[in-house]
């Protein structure tokens, strides 16, 4: 009996720690899946193009025997370039796609289709289509169709099987728990009870904003559901000013929906989403991270000797850390060099600082006007909590007469749909400094509303390239 009982002990040892190390595994793919949809999504096109040029070079071996007179190469030529714009343009690489055995097939075959109708149109008009073998052209076209069909069901199948966490979207439900019950067996939607949790929507309070969107956080879909109208409108408010993808579970009443969608057995409203789409996320990260790492190896030597500047002039820490606003309304550490005398420090920014302000030490007075005090927020880039170009974070308690900024401006929390930067649209435009009255602060959240509506990658070049020409100015003080 004590051997049976030891076998079944290390049994349910083997199992449980089998059970932790896929929890591991599914908590690692989700926690970099942006970063694993993209590689399938590259994965996918390389395996396309592979397929086509395989079918090129076997259509060769079937028409004359051997490689040698084959014209797979200028076949593929011709065929690539207007097989992957039509692929991209009906969506063959998108997530969805790549789970779906019939959507997957069918958008592959049609690219496939559209390719050959307009690279052999091509050849025709250019005369050249004499110097291709018809019947050599027609086997690589029923080659690639056999094969890419093949290669999409097979590699639909391993999607499903290795990556499901990546591929299926990923679902937050906050409800009110009134007619709401979690359905078992569906490991990727997580119902939230609001009431349980107690989070009220408090759209005066930026903690709520924090804390709700650390709540979502790497959701594919955000769905509320909520019996109460009152209740329905200010949660539909909340995702809005946030910046996130919502969907409403309700009747249209006064709520304006982008569009319509479904979750499980019910319709839903899509009510707000974010400005950028994941390959412009992409884009933009990867050019911050490429141009803020060029430039930490020349002001990363420059920080060091203001740092050292700022304990030398007086006592207290080289670098100031303060609460701010980011993404989302998620707060984050942002960092600076210290400007200010330790004792008269404002935490919450509740006074911005003026012309002659006796808070300034010396040293702060000249990193300010040079504005050489923002740089540590490089590393803030680096970190990903910020971007090089966006709307400038402000602190919690920023005021402008008398009033915090979003009692006074509507729209205030719109301008976290997107990463804060170290430069912006606003900074560049001269609207910096103290925020004493309400236009100052209008006006900057008017251009960041303006630059996060027309992003493009050359906007934020242009951005930093003008921020050269405004890093001295006679508001930085």
């Amino acid at each position: 009996m004590s051997e049976i009982g030891t076998f079944y002990e290390l049994s349910e040892r083997t199992s449980g720690e089998g059970r932790k190390d896929r929890a591991r595994s599914r908590a690692l793919l989700s926690r970099h899946r942006n970063l694993l949809r993209l590689s399938l999504m590259l994965g996918a096109v390389v395996a396309d193009i592979v397929t086509i040029a395989l079918s090129g070079i076997l259509g060769g071996v079937i028409r004359h025997g051997d490689l040698s007179p084959s014209e797979w190469d200028r076949t593929l030529a011709l065929l690539a370039p207007s097989f992957l714009l039509a692929a991209i343009a009906l969506r063959a690489y998108n997530v969805r796609t790549l789970r779906s055995y019939s959507r997957s097939i069918l958008r592959v075959l049609t690219a496939l289709v559209i390719a050959a109708a307009i690279s052999f149109s091509a050849t025709f008009a250019m005369k050249v289509s004499a110097e291709l073998s018809r019947l050599e052209v027609g086997y690589t076209l029923l080659l690639a169709a056999l094969l890419l069909a093949l290669m999409r069901a097979v590699g639909v199948s391993m999607i499903r099987k290795l990556f499901f966490s990546v591929v299926e979207p990923r679902i937050v439900v906050l409800t009110d728990g009134v007619g709401m019950e979690r359905r078992t067996g569906n490991m990727m939607t997580m119902m939230v009870n609001v009431r349980k949790h107690n989070i009220v929507p408090a759209l005066s309070d930026p903690m709520f904003f924090d804390r709700v969107s650390r709540t979502v956080r790497d959701a594919d879909r955000v769905v509320l559901a909520f019996s109460d109208a009152d209740e329905r409108l200010k949660w539909a408010e909340a995702m809005r000013l946030s910046g996130l993808d919502a969907e409403i579970i309700a009747d249209l009443g006064d709520v304006q929906p982008l569009a319509i969608s479904h979750w499980q057995n019910h319709t839903t409203l899509v009510i707000s989403r974010g400005p950028m789409k994941l390959g412009e996320r992409l884009l933009k990260r990867a050019f911050d991270l490429a141009v803020t790492s060029a430039m930490l190896l020349v002001v990363g030597p420059v920080i060091a000797v203001c740092a050292v500047l700022v304990k030398l002039d007086s006592p207290g820490p080289a670098f100031f850390v303060q609460e701010r606003v980011g993404r989302n309304n998620r707060t984050y550490r942002c960092f600076k060099l210290r400007t200010m005398r330790t004792d008269l420090l404002d935490t919450t920014g509740s006074v911005s600082a003026s012309r002659g302000d006796p808070r300034v030490t010396r040293v702060g007075n000249f990193l300010r006007r040079t504005s050489l005090d923002e740089l540590p927020q490089l590393f803030n880039v680096l970190n990903g909590d910020m971007s090089l170009v966006g709307p400038r974070p402000h602190a919690l308690g920023s005021r402008a007469e008398g009033a915090l900024f979003w009692e006074l401006i509507p729209d205030y929390w719109s301008r976290h749909t997107m990463k804060p930067g170290v430069t912006g649209l606003a900074q560049v435009r001269g609207y910096r400094g103290a925020t004493h009255s309400r236009v100052d602060i209008e006006r900057r959240v008017a251009a960041d509303l303006e630059y996060i509506n027309g992003w493009s990658l050359w906007l934020d070049i242009k951005i930093l390239i003008m921020t050269i020409k405004v890093a001295v100015h006679h508001n930085a003080y």
